[in-house]
Parts: structure tokens; C-alpha cells; sequence
């Protein structure tokens, strides 16, 4: 059966090759690089189809571009590893980032916000664990609960700062988290393919 590019993709594609010919320098595309002046590995372009077909296929590849270039082989299993490794490392990052602001903070009410998120990344990281302990088993159910879960978290922590009407220093964080961990379960059920 004959593949066939959806809208977009060939632009993404060009995006890979001149992002592979560019490196950025811009720390935000990935966590903690960029910011020491190490500029990052070009993007593998394999890693372009399966990213084309999540959400957020930028993010994707942004995230993959650290983890691809170990791999020989990269198929829809590989990917998924790549971008869960991404994700906890991310997650990891966002909550010592978090753990520093907390010791800064001399308002009540954005203390509680962030030592709630604190409480919230630990959950989504056991959630992100049991969601690989999911994929292995070819429990597509308790997969996406689990990476649904994780999102779930990071959208808790939002609503913390919400609810009391605060600025939210940790929602660009957030959100990124949750687009990782929804490209996470977009990749992952590629490889559940008598299911979906």
C-alpha cells in the first residue's frame, strides 16, 4: 500500500533537513541544552514521518533530536523510547527548576501552588513509568490511562495558580509537558497497530 504525505508533512520534512544544516541554538527546544553554548545535534530525518502524525510533530521532533542519533534502527518502538526518555528527562528538569523557584517565594499562595506541582511532576512521573510498564505488556488501556493521567497532572498544576488567580510561572512548562506526553501516546499506539 502506497504512502502518501499529509498536508504539512513535506514542509516538516524541510524543516528536518534545514534544521539538520542549522543547528539551533535556542535552549528552549530542549531540556537543559542550549543554555551552556552546546549546540544541538541536527534532526535525524526517520524520525520526521512518525513525528508528522502526533499533534504537536515540532515538539516531536524537538524532543527526539537529543535521543535519535543513538539508534540504529528507527521505527514507531524506537521513537516511542526516544520521546518517553525525553518526556522524564523534561519532567525531571521542570521540578528541580520548580524546587529552586519554591525556595525564593515569599507568597503564601504561590508556595502552595508550587509545592502542590512539586507533588504533581512525582505523580506524573510514577504515571509515565506505569504507561512504559503498560506499553510493554501491550496494554494499550492501562498505555493511554496512564500517559493520560500524566496529563492530567501537569493540568492540575495549572489550575492550582488559576484558581487563585495568580500568574502562573510554571504553564508554558506545563503545556509543553502535556504536548510531550500526548505525542508520547499518539507514537506509542503506532506500534498497536491490531488495535488501532
Amino acid at each position: 500500500m502506497a504512502a502518501t504525505m499529509r498536508p504539512g508533512n513535506t514542509l516538516l520534512l524541510l524543516l528536518a533537513i534545514s534544521s539538520a544544516l542549522l543547528p539551533l541554538a535556542s535552549h528552549a527546544a530542549v531540556p537543559n541544552v542550549g543554555s551552556h553554548g552546546k549546540p544541538l545535534p541536527p534532526v535525524d530525518p526517520r524520525i520526521v514521518p512518525f513525528c508528522n502524525q502526533t499533534h504537536h510533530p515540532e515538539i516531536c521532533i524537538n524532543s527526539a533530536r537529543l535521543y535519535a542519533g543513538k539508534l540504529q534502527v528507527i521505527d514507531a518502538t524506537n521513537v516511542f523510547n526516544i520521546l518517553i526518555e525525553a518526556l522524564q528527562d523534561r519532567i525531571h528538569v521542570v521540578a528541580a527548576r520548580t524546587k529552586a523557584m519554591s525556595q525564593r517565594q515569599t507568597s503564601n499562595k504561590v508556595l502552595t501552588c508550587i509545592k502542590s506541582c512539586l507533588e504533581y511532576y512525582n505523580d506524573a512521573m510514577d504515571n509515565t513509568k506505569e504507561g512504559v510498564e503498560a506499553f510493554v505488556a501491550r496494554d494499550v488501556g492501562t498505555f493511554v490511562t496512564r500517559f493520560s493521567s500524566a496529563i492530567t497532572m501537569f493540568s492540575t498544576c495549572n489550575d492550582g495558580f488559576e484558581e487563585f488567580s495568580l500568574p502562573n510561572p510554571l504553564e508554558h512548562h506545563n503545556n509543553r509537558l502535556m504536548n510531550m506526553a500526548g505525542n508520547c501516546i499518539a507514537v506509542g499506539k503506532m506500534t498497536f497497530k491490531d488495535v488501532y
